[in-house]
């Protein structure tokens, strides 16, 4: 990074870290077991800051000159006053800041080696600044503990005095919050990382803050297995004479994730007590390539590692497992049924992003940048159409780490027509599952003859046939009654009801499908129907005669019928009483419900006229109310 670059980066950090802070997945610093490590970018130097549940404290203050940028980040997030400051060792790139920090920020308690680094200035102008503000000091002592929030901070160096390395005084840090834990170093070097090792300390943390911005004096190999961290953190300033970060240790942390503070800014790391998430992008992906003479990465979407691993699918299929993109294809595993598949993963001390899978077909080559990855939906995904080739499965998580892998290669051959539709000269009508609740919906109104066009996609067995079948309003479907051949179905009489129509394959499976429910009446209201409270009463055609019927019960009646496209204009009726003639031209009244009393003796007509006044004419046989 260019030094001009790197300046207006730090006019806008600010902003950033607001933004940044803003995001839902960073917002915690004062939850309930809730822990927030920030590495702050402050060039060749560290400062960390560490908030839980309402308290605070800073790690180091970076060098001076970035001591009014660390004073705007904390009072771009609400901090006027830090519970503690630790200062691990008086180097001017660790306590050099504090000379403007502890001018503007309210500090409670300050924790420090007690051993001034006698030949810097900052050191000195910080250590009389402690003094004249009379802030409570404290030097703490390996293997003592405190507690800050919901996080317990341990205690595990200087573990000795005299060190020929003035680095060696570094305080040394394990923060754990519930199963989470990060380890901050200072500028330790192998002396002090071996003292710690022989006295038996736990090291093991998931969060490593490399020794010495990656000295090759720190981050000796057995240190670092003790550690063995998922996730490194190297706070330096790429423009910086030291020649940070060293090559060497970058190569020994492969296996990390790798971020730095030069590249990433500053690094937010949010603890929930089991699970740890950032916002930055790493310098370096765990397990990707690393040439350790050029520094050339090369990122890798193959390998496992810490932080996502154990990747694994379940089916009813045994013989299905998950295997590296490069491993060779076979066919013989054939399936019947579709299938469903569902992976997991391991993400380590973070949390899964996304799990993503493409269908491969046989003898595809694919390119995974540009693959049509799909999100699985809890995690599984069902094959249903006919298929031959793989399932490759892409897992993420959400520090940005990836690992693609694919299913043994399969044939799925199902048989079952699919994607079935129906072409119609009828607006919206479309096939719906038979057991679909649309069944009992309304009955659409066309006023044209009906003309359905059927049609599927049979998969790899072909087509076999289509029939299908005309089932009326009110009767059952019968998958057994007779099925009219042929795949369109012209209906030119009255017809209100749905026709259900079988797609068969070639290999004799078929799937059943129905229309909505319509209806097409050609001539005059038909499907008249007649409600009594009186049994006997009939209703007839004009022609029709029937037995007279003689009651002492008052009788009721209600009419209704199916009018067809036009709709329903009127229902009319007249009294002919007995010893009367039928008149057309007699007066009619308009009503669907009719009482006769006592004393009535005739015959009841009744006109169902629709909207186009096409007419149908029915009566009742003769009734007596005695």
């Amino acid at each position: 990074m260019r030094k001009w670059t790197k300046y207006l980066y730090l006019s806008c950090m600010v902003l950033l870290a607001s933004v940044l802070l803003s995001r839902s997945k960073i917002t915690a610093a004062n939850e309930p077991g809730y822990l927030t490590v920030t590495f702050l970018y402050v060039g060749q130097g560290d400062c960390i800051l560490l908030q839980s549940e309402g308290e605070s404290m800073l790690v180091d203050g970076g060098r001076a000159e970035y001591g009014s940028n660390v004073v705007e980040y904390l009072k771009s997030i609400g901090i006027t006053e830090l519970s503690y400051a630790l200062i691990t060792h008086d180097d001017p790139d660790h306590i050099g800041g504090y000379n403007s920090i502890l001018k503007s920020i309210q500090v409670r308690k300050i924790l420090h080696t007690g051993l001034r680094y006698t030949d810097n200035t900052n050191s000195k102008n910080a250590n009389e600044l402690i003094r004249k503000k009379q802030i409570l000091t404290s030097v703490p002592t390996a293997g003592s503990t405190m507690k800050l929030g919901s996080a317990t901070i341990e205690f595990l160096a200087p573990n000795g005095k005299d060190y020929k390395a003035y680095n060696d005084n570094s305080i040394v840090i394990r923060v754990v919050n519930g199963e989470n834990s990060f380890l901050l170093t200072g500028d330790a070097e192998k002396v002090s990382e071996k003292e710690m090792l022989e006295k038996g300390y736990n090291l093991k943390s998931d969060v490593l803050k490399v020794g010495h911005h990656s000295a090759l004096t720190s981050t000796s190999q057995e240190f670092l297995n003790a550690v063995n961290p998922s996730m490194s953190v190297i706070s330096c300033d790429e423009a910086g004479a030291s020649g940070f970060p060293r090559l060497a240790t970058i190569a020994k942390l492969k296996k990390t994730n790798i971020y730095r503070t030069d590249i990433a800014g500053h690094i937010v790391m949010v603890s929930d007590g089991e699970k740890i998430i950032t916002d930055a992008d790493p310098y370096f992906y765990a397990n990707s390539g690393f040439n350790s003479s050029t520094g050339k990465i090369t990122r890798t979407m193959v390998a496992e590692s810490a932080l996502l691993k154990d990747p694994v699918v379940s089916s009813e299929y045994d013989e299905i497992e998950l295997h590296r993109i490069s491993a060779d294809e076979n066919y013989d595993l054939i399936l019947t049924d579709p299938v469903t598949l569902s992976f997991e993963a391991d993400p380590g001390v973070t949390k899964l992003d996304s799990i993503e899978y493409a269908l491969v077909s046989a003898g595809e080559t694919p390119s995974l940048s540009d693959m049509d990855w799909k999100e699985l939906k809890h995690g599984s995904v069902t094959v249903k159409k006919d298929f031959q080739g793989c399932v490759y499965v892409k897992f993420s998580n959400k520090l940005g780490n990836i690992l693609i892998r694919k299913t043994d290669s399969f044939i799925l051959d199902c048989h079952v027509p699919a994607k079935c539709k129906v072409k119609s000269n009828l607006k919206n009508l479309s096939l719906l599952d038979i057991h679909d609740p649309n069944s009992y919906r309304r009955y659409t109104a066309y006023n044209e003859s009906p003309i359905l066009d059927f049609s599927c996609n049979y998969g790899i067995s072909g087509k076999g046939s289509v029939e299908y079948m005309l089932v009326e309003k009110g009767a059952s479907f019968h998958v057994d009654d007779i099925w009219e051949q042929g795949a369109t179905a012209r209906i030119e009489r009255n017809f209100i009801g749905r026709v259900y129509v079988r797609f068969t394959d070639g290999a004799g499976n078929e799937a059943i499908y129905k229309t909505q429910g319509f209806t097409y009446i050609k001539g005059s209201p038909t499907n008249i129907v007649m409600a009594s409270n009186v049994s006997g009463v009939k209703l007839l055609r004009q022609q029709q005669s029937a037995k007279k019927l003689s009651t002492k019960q008052t009788v009721k009646l209600a009419f209704t019928a199916d009018f067809g496209h036009g709709g329903r204009k009127a229902i009319r009726y007249q009294f002919v009483k007995r010893g009367k003639k039928y008149s057309a031209k007699a007066k009619w009244i308009t009503g669907s419900n009719i009482t006769l009393g006592k004393g009535f003796a005739g015959t009841v007509y009744i006109k169902f006229v629709d909207r186009s006044n096409r007419t149908t004419l029915r009566k009742t046989n003769f009734i007596h109310v005695v």
